[in-house]
């Protein structure tokens, strides 16, 4: 197992994908496999996102303005990754504060997609999404609307957000509280499994926590007797070719009862989501001034006699132009003029949208393509109505709080199931249709 980490790590060094922000030495993760062997554990490697605590681990969560930022304290998923035998290999790249579909804005550079380096590998857990694919690395990423199904579709590997509340979010650097989820990432259906029932259950240092969901076994269930609801809609908003993989992947579903219908709440989901992201967001980013943690004193501009100043002044030269358009967005979204006409307007949509979603998936679970298309052309700047439209059928699983999963059925293109809450189980049954032999010893 030794060698077979050295070989891994040898691979890493390199990383071409752009993959890691930060990599652990290669002693310490020595160190650490050669005592969970004498423990009788095997070692586990794993990556673990950058917007995730790990103490003495460098966490930037993609920005400068957490740089050098090395926390004190580990996640709680982390703590629990530890002592079941995994061994973090590095933080995984993103895009800043995990916003963004594409993996192209992080402040240390885009992630490449290991399909086709041309491409961009999905955000915002873009390089949890391409070691799992290029180094057969699960890991954990994060997802608010998308961020990890997005990936795991565009690299061809598993991704599931589970059921709100069935994980603790302590030590995850908050975008959008009420929409994000720690999620499990992995080359295959199995590792997915593997890693959920590791870090779910409740955490007394997270109110939002309920419970654990059994899912043991579940990737390997099958399907038969099962039945899903496939918005036609949906496939409306998909391109072509995405359209084709998608309804042969369905004559691989046998035994699942299908039912065909609009779902015309979906329409709605968007413009809800990204009100009520960048309203949550404008909020968790205000405690960052640049001054108490994560900048270099020297690279501080010049103190001034006003405060509010000062700080605008940090935050302009160590936010990136995503960041910064969401934070105004948000704030203007809550102001006195615009909260009754926007803000809560958008969570009536939310009501809506998530009831209709309960009232389905009671007795069967939601299939339709994860991503509209294949993995775009790396391209820096794009529009933001063009990357909006990409969390299209992503967003409503997050406003709702159910469990998601995306599978990959070719190559750049995934399927993606949402259940109802805690049956994270019956999403995994359908991703276990899909799954694929990888050879690695830690798996």
């Amino acid at each position: 197992m030794i060698d077979e980490l050295e070989s891994l790590l040898d691979r890493l060094e390199e990383d071409p994908l752009n993959a890691f922000i930060t990599l652990r030495s290669r002693e310490e993760v020595l160190r650490e496999a050669e005592e969970l062997l004498r423990k009788g554990l095997i070692p586990r490697p794993i990556t673990v996102k950058d917007n995730i605590s790990t103490k003495g681990i460098r966490t930037t969560a993609g920005s400068k303005i957490l740089k050098t930022y090395v926390p004190p304290f580990d996640a709680t998923v982390v703590e629990k990754l530890k002592r079941n035998g995994y061994i973090i290999i590095g933080k995984t790249n993103m895009d800043e504060f995990g916003m963004g579909s594409t993996g192209e804005n992080s402040a240390y550079g885009p992630t490449k997609n290991p399909l086709d380096p041309s491409k961009v590998p999905g955000g915002s857990s873009s390089g949890a999404g391409a070691a799992a694919r290029a180094y057969s690395l699960p890991g954990l990423g994060s997802d608010t609307g998308g961020s990890v199904r997005a990936p795991a579709a565009w690299c061809s590997v598993f991704g599931l957000k589970p059921t709100y509340g069935s994980v603790s979010r302590y030590g995850l650097v908050p975008y959008a509280d009420s929409l994000e989820q720690i999620s499990p990432i992995g080359p295959t259906a199995k590792s997915v499994e593997r890693l959920l029932e590791i870090i779910a259950g409740k955490d007394d240092k997270d109110a939002t926590t309920v419970g654990k969901t059994e899912v043991s076994g579940c990737s390997e269930k099958g399907v038969e007797g099962m039945k899903a609801f496939v918005p036609e809609n949906a496939l409306d908003m998909v391109d072509k070719d995405v359209k084709a993989e998608f309804e042969r992947a369905l004559k691989k579903l046998d035994g699942v009862e299908l039912e065909f219908s609009d779902l015309e709440e979906l329409e709605l989901a968007v413009p809800a989501y990204y009100v009520i992201a960048m309203a949550e967001a404008s909020s968790n980013l205000a405690r960052y001034d640049g001054i108490r943690y994560g900048v270099p004193p020297e690279e501080l501009p010049p103190l001034t006699e006003n405060f509010y100043e000062y700080v605008a002044e940090v935050r302009g030269k160590f936010f990136g132009w995503e960041v910064k358009r969401r934070i105004v967005t948000g704030s203007t979204v809550l102001s006195a003029g615009y909260s009754e006409e926007l803000y809560l307007r958008a969570l009536k949509a939310r009501r809506k949208i998530s009831e209709k979603l309960y009232n389905i998936v009671k007795d069967k679970v939601v299939l339709m393509p994860t991503m509209p298309t294949k993995p775009p052309s790396l391209a820096g700047e794009r529009r933001p109505r063009e990357l909006f439209a990409m969390d299209v059928l992503t967003v409503a699983a997050n406003l709702a709080g159910l469990p998601a999963g995306s599978a990959p059925i070719a190559e750049g293109v995934g399927l993606q199931a949402v259940a109802a809450r805690w049956r994270d189980c019956d999403v995994l049954r359908i991703m276990g249709v899909f799954e694929r032999p990888v050879e690695a010893p830690w798996l």
